[in-house]
């Protein structure tokens, strides 16, 4: 029976049933992003799980059901919430997340990213398909967080995300990345790798295979980490930063979920 479920059931991770579930998901990683922003943000927001590091609130927003469900950290915990949202009705969910430094030097503290996808750097999806298959984000929701963003008129940029699993991992992990930097001939070149978190690939690749929407924006909650400097041994770098604390991350966050909210009002009204 591994996968099913009667519908009377609650889940077992998330602990929650069909009527706790709206269409429309915003998951953050923390917990406590989760009550924030069901009690901050939603109107009528109430609990309706606490299990774990699954925090679930029920509300609306502009009119629009919205579920919040926190996920953790990392990519097991995110597929297990993702696919249990999914089995109570989710059909649009946007991971609401911060990825530290960005990759690129011309990326500020304070900016949002908006993955097209992600590259699937981690353990959790290669138990669904093989690492060659992509993790893309749903075209109508990146565009929708686009939309949102500059009427918002947040600074952001759109482009690739890696999903990793140790945060304190080797260097070497992240500059093979890079490795087209150290190319004579491509040492200038574009490259879209923007930034690196540790939840949007299993979030994408399971909405691909369930059929389902899924997206993210994430927060830029440090100073450049730019790929092209450390792959080249330009800077030290020994592990991801994080400045979440300082009062240009907060704003950061804060950008972050006020475009995912209003990407869900867009993709509600079908636009």
């Amino acid at each position: 029976m591994h996968g099913l479920m009667r519908k009377e059931t609650v889940q077992p991770h998330i602990r929650c049933t069909k009527d706790d579930i709206s269409p429309y998901v915003i998951l953050p990683g923390d917990p406590g992003r989760a009550r924030y922003i069901g009690k901050e943000f939603l109107r009528n927001g109430r609990i309706a799980a606490e299990s774990r590091e699954f925090v679930t609130y029920r509300g609306e927003y502009k009119e629009i059901p919205i579920t919040v469900t926190s996920t953790g950290i990392g990519s097991p915990s995110t597929a297990i919430a993702t696919e249990e949202l999914i089995n109570l009705g989710a059909k649009v969910l946007i991971r609401v997340g911060t990825c530290g430094g960005a990759l690129k030097r011309d990326i500020p503290i304070g900016s949002l990213i908006i993955p097209l996808a992600s590259i699937r750097d981690e353990g959790t999806t290669r138990e669904y398909l093989p690492p060659e298959f992509p993790a893309v984000a749903d075209y109508q929701v990146v565009k929708a967080l686009e939309n949102a963003a500059k009427k918002a008129n947040f600074r952001y940029y759109v482009g690739i995300n890696r999903t990793h699993d140790a945060f304190y991992g080797r260097t070497s992990s992240l500059k093979r990345w890079g490795g087209i930097y150290e190319e004579p001939r491509m040492k200038d070149w574009s490259y879209p790798l923007l930034s690196s978190e540790m939840e949007a690939a299993p979030l994408f690749l399971i909405a691909l295979i369930r059929g389902v929407k899924a997206g993210a924006v994430l927060a830029v909650n440090a100073n450049p980490e730019p790929l092209r400097e450390i792959t080249l041994g330009e800077i030290d770098f020994s592990a991801p930063a994080t400045e979440a604390d300082s009062i240009e991350a907060k704003r950061a966050e804060e950008r972050a979920i006020i475009t995912a909210l209003e990407a869900m009002v867009q993709l509600a009204k079908g636009g």
